[in-house]
């Protein structure tokens, strides 16, 4: 091995998806500039339909956090 060691973090890792937007919520971040959709729709819209939409969704809902992500479709429930 050459160069210096490195460490990987992954803070998320063990984190829920509520738990990930409770704590965007507690930082004050933005969360409608994430993203997580696996199938855009024209025009820069999350699909509503593919499973990380669906997780997505679920997590706001979970989290007790309006999901301000604009979707093409509203996700159905998971």
């Amino acid at each position: 091995m050459e160069g210096a060691p490195f460490r990987i973090r992954a803070p998320l890792q063990m984190m829920t998806k509520a738990d990930i937007v409770r704590e965007g919520a507690r930082l004050g971040l933005d969360m409608g500039v994430s993203w997580s959709c696996y199938d855009p729709a024209p025009g820069g819209l999350h699909c509503g339909l593919c499973d990380s939409c669906r997780l997505r969704h679920k997590g706001f809902e979970d989290a007790g956090v309006p999901d301000p992500t604009a979707y093409a479709v509203t996700p159905p429930a998971p």
